[in-house]
């Protein structure tokens, strides 16, 4: 029996993110479509993921067959798929997301109590409603490219991820075409683990036109924390993170995005444009640390 019907009976607790019950809670169905398992260590891509015992062996496999099952008819349209993987780490390039599901990580990694996914992932959409979740993962890369490359999606959801940058991996995520419904929530972008190598050019680059974005609650390290190098990027809403940099931590040259209540730390010199470009009349209730003192961020009237 899947992880799914045992929570639909109660059995188990709910999975909660941010105090939402994803699966389970009060007893109702929280998952509305198929349920797909990833099992790394023990799978086989042969069998029909419908079960730890029939589980698939590779994230790309699941999401083929998950695709196809939203696809198949009018069933599909409103509903939102699942898939449940597991396996210490999985190394996977993945060029096809699956469209109106949700990927959540379980069991462990090491120590970890996530599921770690090794690779560089390029999305290129194809301008249609996408409607992709990510949650309680770990992504890293083997290389110097970026971990997530996405152009045209709609509808992309990180939850409780971490993101953590080997030596000379660019960016995390970097949007390159238009995009639009990005949520980033309760996310680690951390430096490699001796702390030395941070995302080199930019933790998160939005370069192509963005709308509707949320990026709240995050623990957020790079060279540069947030760069938007668009001049539309519409409803964007940076809020409660906390930004590390070693040079500009927000540099937003739409001048559109509203900026509020972040911890703001930068290596730079705590002179003009060195720590922050961004619209003042969008923002309210930043701190920001340079290398020297410790200022509101707009600077507050005396």
């Amino acid at each position: 029996m899947g992880i799914d019907k045992f929570r639909r009976k109660s059995v188990f607790k709910a999975i909660s993110l941010n105090g939402i019950d994803l699966y389970g809670g009060l007893g109702m169905p929280a998952i509305s479509g198929k349920v797909y398992y990833v099992e790394g260590n023990a799978g086989l891509d042969t069998q029909d993921g419908l079960s730890w015992d029939k589980a698939k062996k590779t994230l790309a496999s699941a999401i083929t067959a998950s695709n196809a099952n939203i696809a198949a008819g009018s069933s599909g349209w409103a509903a939102r798929n699942t898939i449940f993987c597991k396996g210490d780490a999985l190394t996977e390039d993945l060029t096809v997301f699956p469209a109106k599901c949700d990927v959540v990580g379980c069991g462990s990694c090491d120590a970890m109590n996530k599921t770690r996914i090794i690779g560089h992932h390029i999305e290129t959409g194809d301008g249609v409603i996408q409607s992709t979740g990510w949650y309680n993962l770990e992504f890293r890369q083997d290389g110097t490219a970026t971990l997530f490359t996405i152009t045209t999606y709609s509808g992309l959801y990180f939850g409780n991820c971490i993101f953590t940058a080997d030596a000379n991996c660019t960016h995390a995520i970097l949007t390159s075409g238009s995009c639009d419904n990005i949520t980033i929530e309760n996310c680690w972008f951390r430096n490699d683990e001796d702390g030395n190598d941070p995302f080199h050019t930019a933790a998160i680059s939005l370069v192509g036109p963005v709308y509707n974005v949320l990026i709240k609650n995050n623990f957020i390290q790079g060279a540069i924390g947030i760069n938007i190098d668009n001049a539309i990027a519409y409803n964007v809403w940076i809020d409660n993170n906390t930004i590390v940099s070693t040079g500009i931590i927000v540099d937003d040259e739409s001048q559109l995005a509203v900026i509020t209540n972040n911890a703001l730390i930068s290596a730079a010199a705590n002179t003009a444009n060195n720590q922050m470009d961004y619209n003042v009349k969008l923002a309210a209730g930043n701190v920001c640390t340079g290398d020297t003192s410790t200022n509101t961020c707009p600077v507050e009237a005396t």
